[in-house]
């Protein structure tokens, strides 16, 4: 008698692991296999993201180049500000997985995601196909689940089942996972010291062993179900003592880091559209297949948010509009010179030239009028006596000497 005929099959995803071993399988049956695979990456809907995504050098299939994207088998995260586009670039992503044959599982962490948003999506995409002129909505590639505490995410992304995440499942997007994170293993404050010990592992050690277990599930996950596991995170304010305050992911740990294969930043930006100046969504790459670019931020891509959609953003990259100096300088306010913001050494022989600190003398008329508490802050911070001079204090004493007699 076995396990089975005792218990009977679980229903609930926590049967026992099994003991056999993995199938060999020969090198040429999996570079077949390889060849013939329908699609290694997802399209995001932008084509210039698409080819940083790429690393661009392009997938060959036969004649024809297999489109860049989003990963599949890999941990894909998006983080950004609030307002940046995460969400929007994600119902993109997933619309495109659709509109393509492929099923897509949609977790919210956090707040709900509008669905009628999906279906303008879908059937936005669905026009520019001319292959497909199915323009409904086909509901059953898309599940959505909502899991408010991270044991029902662990539940559901941990032990898989058919009815949850198929086989046929190519793209799964986890919004806002940051948020149950934190709540789960908050940071540690910093001041408090640890439990005594005896009393089990730290607060640090059980967001790092946390962090560890889930990051390792989606791991798992992306590697058998081959798909692609795209987090949405927010952002978190780090201060430094010379740079000041700096945005950077709410889940910035090692462990972390290291189970993340692909990183996206996005935020908000102006752009050169020909002339005119206009604000866009900016999606910025930081990390490609494991590995971290050399700068903060690298291939840059611009886009528009839409009711239809993610849009692309046709805008010059290099920072100028395309128009000729003349109107430049017409066009743009009067600014200081360069070399009235260069550091000076104090006490230079070149003060007299220096002393307005280029402001000109419009600029100081159109300063507001100081307040009545202006004057005198500095002797109420400081004290009577400390901003006085020696003539000062001279003139008060002869003043008082004046009054004794």
């Amino acid at each position: 008698m076995d396990y089975h005929s005792i218990h009977g099959q679980d229903i609930s995803s926590f049967d026992i692991p099994d003991t056999h071993r993995l199938p060999t399988v020969a090198a040429s049956q999996a570079l077949e296999e390889l060849q013939h695979e329908p699609a290694l990456s997802l399209s995001t809907g932008l084509e210039s993201l698409d080819m940083a995504l790429d690393g661009s050098v392009g997938i060959v299939s036969g004649d024809s180049r297999l489109p860049g994207g989003v990963k599949r088998g890999q941990v894909t995260e998006i983080w950004g500000p609030p307002g940046s586009g995460k969400t929007a670039l994600a119902i993109q992503t997933a619309a495109h997985a659709i509109c393509h044959g492929h099923d897509v599982v949609w977790v919210d962490c956090f707040q709900m995601v509008n669905k009628q948003r999906i279906v303008r999506v879908v059937e936005s995409v669905s026009k520019s196909h001319v292959s497909n002129h199915d323009l409904a909505m086909d509901w059953t590639k898309f599940t959505h689940f909502s899991c408010l505490t991270l044991p029902h995410l662990m539940a559901l992304v941990s032990r898989p089942t058919t009815n949850t995440i198929g086989a046929t499942v190519s793209l799964v997007v986890i919004s806002s996972v940051s948020s149950l994170l934190n709540s789960a293993f908050p940071k540690s404050q910093p001041g408090k010291t640890g439990p005594k010990a005896g009393k089990g592992l730290s607060a640090s050690a059980k967001r790092v062993q946390g962090l560890q277990f889930v990051i390792n599930a989606l791991q798992k996950l992306a590697a058998t179900r081959n798909c692609a596991v795209m987090i949405l995170s927010q952002c978190a304010t780090r201060m430094h003592s010379e740079q000041g305050a700096t945005l950077v992911p709410a889940v910035n740990a090692s462990v972390w880091e290291q189970g993340v294969a692909t990183r996206l930043v996005l935020f908000r930006d102006w752009a050169w559209q020909g002339k005119q100046l206009a604000s866009g969504f900016m999606v910025a790459l930081q990390k490609l297949d494991g590995k971290a670019t050399n700068d903060v931020v690298a291939r840059m891509a611009a886009f528009d948010v839409e009711p239809s959609g993610a849009a692309e953003m046709d805008c010059d990259g290099s920072g100028s509009p395309s128009a000729e100096p003349a109107d430049l300088v017409v066009l743009l306010p009067r600014k200081r010179k360069l070399a009235h913001t260069e550091l000076e050494i104090p006490d230079s022989e070149d003060e007299a030239d220096d002393e307005d600190y280029g402001w000109a003398d419009e600029d100081e008329a159109a300063m507001p009028v100081a307040p009545p508490q202006w004057q005198g802050s500095e002797d109420i911070m400081l004290g009577q006596e400390v901003g006085r001079s020696e003539e000062g204090t001279t003139t008060d004493e002869g003043a008082d000497d004046q009054d004794d007699a």
